[in-house]
């Protein structure tokens, strides 16, 4: 495996390792984790542009690496980590934050703790994780490698729980409207629940065909859901 130091190539960043695998360059947030945590422990979490690995244990759960899939090149991940940075969990009294940050591009939850990706800036920014997405399963967690459903064209493996707004926000599930407080999993489905009656899903999508789904974002707020799922073929 080749090790490279982001140092080397700007020494305004911090001393991460990168190192050189078959499909993807990984970049050492935490070093030598490898070495001082099984690999059942590992958690791999997609982003938009790229993943990043967790730890998982009993007593915590910790941000050790982010993954950058190839054919991306070592310049690219170097001007990557110039303008991005990668905050996992950070909280006071006051909420989540990102530190040295100037926006706040992506949050999404694994097991509610929050990943963030935000520009590299100066300030402390604070963020809600309310509407942010759930993860409910890992990459390295899946049964099979076909992606249950397409989010915004990102493949996924599990269900993400999504909570709506039932005055303002719209879903659309296959032409049909549909009002409903949150999607969540179900016997390893796609369900759609009211706050009122959790037990069992409004709607439940049981065809094993892909679902695409696309989620969308007024400038008031308000958010539109559109879901397809096609029959399944005979």
């Amino acid at each position: 495996m080749k090790r490279i130091q982001i140092a080397d190539f700007d020494r305004r960043m911090p001393s991460i390792e990168l190192v050189e695998k078959d499909d993807h360059y990984e970049a050492m947030l935490v070093p030598s984790y490898d070495h001082t945590y099984p690999s059942t422990q590992i958690r791999t979490i997609r982003l938009a542009d790229l993943s990043v690995n967790l730890i998982v244990t009993p007593q915590e759960t910790r941000l050790v690496s982010a993954l950058f899939h190839k054919p991306v090149q070592v310049a690219d991940i170097v001007a990557w980590m110039q303008l991005y940075t990668i905050s996992f969990d950070q909280s006071d009294e006051t909420g989540y934050f990102v530190e040295q940050a100037d926006e706040i591009l992506e949050v999404v939850l694994y097991q509610n703790h929050p990943i963030v990706i935000a520009t590299r800036g100066q300030d402390r920014l604070y963020y809600d994780t309310e509407g942010a997405i759930e993860v409910r399963r890992a990459m390295n967690e899946t049964v099979g490698e076909r992606p249950l459903l397409y989010l915004n064209g990102e493949a996924w493996y599990g269900v993400p729980r999504l909570t709506f707004n039932r005055m303002k926000d719209e879903l659309h599930v296959n032409g049909t409207v549909l009002f409903a407080d949150y999607m969540d999993i179900y016997q390893d489905k796609v369900g759609f629940f009211r706050t009122d009656n959790p037990a069992l899903p409004i709607v439940l999508l049981v065809g094993t065909a892909i679902i695409e789904m696309e989620l969308t974002e007024n400038p008031d707020g308000s958010r539109v859901l559109i879901l397809e799922q096609p029959y399944d073929e005979a």
